[in-house]
């Protein structure tokens, strides 16, 4: 069997010793440039491998990043991973990541096993029925030394870094929009609550239209999984009613394209004869049909975001934690449109 090529080896090939090669491979700046590349081309033509995770162990710091997210058949989870691991890798990290499929024993599990091997911080987007105790952060918790920072979801009770979009201001604009529309009749089609972004969405949409003397009928109030198929189904069931809505808000744009999918079975035009908001603004929301007005959550942003606070943390940055909120945009496009005169209450 074949050793392993060392430190050593390298050392004698090159004639310095091994501490010299691993500064070199370490691009230590006391090392010349000249001595720094020979060590570099003696270390390939061995076949030497740098064990950065052990180096970086040594240092304090693995190098490592984690993330874990909850649903990766949503592509609004997906988008945050390229603004994340464009950071990462200009900075030399490596970022793995975990599918916790909304599983509080997956995520748990995760984070503990990246503690365990010795990741410099974690980025997490919580399950839903995440709690401060289940963090780390939380005093309770064996792992409150990692660096943490929440993206998207935010959870009371743990004082950490976190990343969120304003969707109240949000639902407050899609809400607006449908008032000035002529629209009265507005169901919902949302996500139960189970999470911060479900709850807050749907309780600003119930607000506004509230305070604009409309409050939502609780036959128009329908709560399902975040997926085209529960869009597609609630739209026909709110459609089924003997009052049905003149226009329909999702929890977020999966719901909608479901939703505008039963439109056309059903033989209705969405953004003539019943008006449908979805929200987040996928990549996907402009080429449905007809394109989608949604609300506009910049995932590149508050990706990028994460990681810099993250990278701060890593650092040794010792302020206390941060919320930084997001602002969002209504994007209007031709699902939404006035109430049709027969229509009007």
């Amino acid at each position: 069997m074949t050793r392993r090529p060392t430190l050593k080896h390298i050392a004698e090939r090159v004639g310095v010793t091994a501490s010299t090669v691993s500064l070199a491979l370490r691009d230590d700046a006391r090392i010349s440039t000249t001595m720094r590349e020979r060590v570099r081309q003696v270390a390939l033509e061995v076949g030497y491998i740098y064990n950065r995770h052990a180096a970086g162990l040594r240092r304090g710091d693995s190098g490592t990043v984690a993330l874990c997210l909850n649903d990766l058949g949503n592509p609004f989870f997906t988008e945050f991973i390229a603004a994340m691991e464009q950071r990462f890798r200009d900075q030399e990290r490596m970022m793995l990541f975990c599918h916790a499929q909304e599983s509080l024993t997956v995520q748990a599990d995760f984070m503990r096993r990246m503690a365990e091997h010795g990741a410099s911080g974690l980025i997490l987007i919580p399950a839903a029925g995440t709690t401060g105790e289940d963090l780390p952060g939380a005093e309770a918790s064996h792992l409150r030394h990692l660096p943490l920072v929440l993206l998207s979801r935010d959870i009371d009770g743990v004082e950490v870094d976190r990343v969120i979009n304003d969707d109240a201001r949000g639902m407050a604009m899609v809400v607006e929009h449908l008032l000035s529309l002529g629209h009265r009749r507005i169901a919902w089609l949302g996500g139960g609550n189970k999470t911060s972004t479900a709850r807050d969405r749907e309780q600003a949409f119930r607000t506004m239209l509230t305070r604009a003397g409309y409050p939502p009928d609780q036959n128009g109030i329908c709560h399902g999984p975040t997926t085209m198929a529960f869009g597609h189904q609630g739209l026909e069931a709110l459609m089924a009613q003997p009052r049905p809505p003149t226009a329909v808000v999702c929890f977020s744009d999966l719901i909608a394209f479901g939703a505008v999918a039963a439109c056309h079975g059903l033989g209705l035009r969405p953004g003539v004869d019943i008006s449908i908001a979805g929200f987040d603004d996928m990549n996907a929301a402009a080429y449905t049909t007809p394109p989608l007005t949604s609300v506009r959550v910049r995932t590149d942003l508050m990706g990028a975001r994460a990681s810099e606070m993250l990278l701060a943390r890593i650092r040794g940055d010792q302020e206390a934690p941060r919320r930084e909120m997001m602002t969002p945009e209504l994007v209007v496009r031709e699902t939404t449109g006035p109430v049709s005169s027969r229509d009007r209450d």
